[in-house]
């Protein structure tokens, strides 16, 4: 804990109200190309997978840069980076879960099974042994539109954790003052 408190830090701009606003965006960004997927006859096959990732990756790097700009001197460290595309990812994935909610139950009824024969597919191929994957299929029968609602929440949650990391090692202006030890 010495090694973090070292470093002292100044906070720039109000990225609380910046991670809600441009979070509620990112998820609706990701949440309209799903949905444009499936206006192409591409629906997807799981509530996390690449396009997703790479919608919520230019999503980050293009708030990030956009918040970077709109602070005084353009200046911004790396902590408040990383606190500003935390907020943002976890917002995002709420609106991505709520709007996997809406998805499922009105606009693509046969999400949750496509899902369900998508990951057993997968399962199946796993390693294990043939008692273990007919286990592991029995419990994922049992998911409703909600768990499926929830992994994406999850998954999206988790990615923005990396997404972050990269928007704040890239856009990030000013360098942490160490403190001399006394």
């Amino acid at each position: 804990m010495k090694f973090l408190r070292r470093y002292q830090s100044e906070i720039y701009g109000n990225y609380r109200v910046a991670c809600l606003r441009d979070g509620a965006l990112t998820g609706l960004v990701i949440g309209g190309v799903v949905f444009f997927c499936k206006i192409i006859y591409y629906p997807i096959y799981a509530p996390e997978n690449y396009v997703t990732d790479i919608t919520l990756l230019v999503c980050t790097l293009f708030f990030a840069y956009r918040y970077r700009r709109r602070l005084p001197d353009g200046k911004v460290f790396f902590k408040e980076l990383m606190l500003y595309g935390l907020g943002l990812g976890v917002v995002a994935a709420f609106v991505y879960g709520l709007f996997l909610l809406l998805y499922g139950s009105v606009i693509d009824q046969g999400f949750c099974d496509r899902c369900l024969a998508h990951f057993i597919n997968g399962e199946m191929n796993g390693a294990g042994t043939d008692e273990e994957k007919a286990a592991t299929v029995e419990v994922m029968k049992t998911y409703k539109l909600r768990t499926w609602a929830f992994i994406g929440f999850f998954r999206t949650s988790v990615m923005a954790i990396m997404t972050a990391f990269v928007a704040a090692l890239l856009f990030r202006t000013e360098k942490n003052i160490v403190k001399n030890r006394n």
